[in-house]
């Protein structure tokens, strides 16, 4: 009896522990899968708002222009956005986490428009308050080229 008595008693302990675990998470920050998903709709319908939010204070922009890096901060960055509040992109996205720990993440957004991809390579970093913030993004521009014209028949050999 006594062991029956025990036994119930540490499976009330470890259920407890779990539903409170379970109550942690769901109260916690929003996770990196959040954030990136945050930066994807701040991007595809201009919210200097939601940008503001992700963003570390100290978050750098890279896009490069020819052999040089133009860099923004993050002020300039949500300035802009607010300039340009509510414009709607008209592009497909996607993203993949590259990497990541318990502290780091890298990730790959693309907005691909008609006739460039906009490559997003965003760092995010957990801060003090534990919540992730992107501390840098680097964007790389590709052009879309048209498939070539092959024109005539293929032909196999065996």
């Amino acid at each position: 009896m006594k062991i029956k008595g025990f036994m119930a008693c540490i499976v009330f302990i470890l259920s407890a522990t779990a539903v409170q675990a379970g109550a942690v998470q769901k109260t916690g920050s929003p996770g990196y899968d959040s954030v990136i998903k945050d930066f994807i709709e701040s991007h595809m319908k201009t919210n200097h708002k939601k940008l503001k939010l992700i963003l570390e204070d100290g978050a750098q922009i890279k896009i490069p222009r020819g052999e040089t890096v133009i860099v923004q901060n993050k002020h300039d960055v949500v300035e802009q956005a607010q300039q340009d509040e509510g414009v709607q992109q008209v592009c497909g996205f996607s993203y993949e986490v590259l990497g990541k720990s318990d502290a780091i993440v890298i990730a790959r957004v693309d907005f691909k428009y008609e006739n460039c991809i906009q490559h997003n390579y965003l760092t995010l970093e957990k801060n003090e308050d534990k919540e992730w913030k992107i501390t840098q993004d680097c964007k790389i521009f590709d052009d879309i080229q048209p498939p070539p014209d092959r024109g005539g028949s293929i032909t196999l050999v065996n």
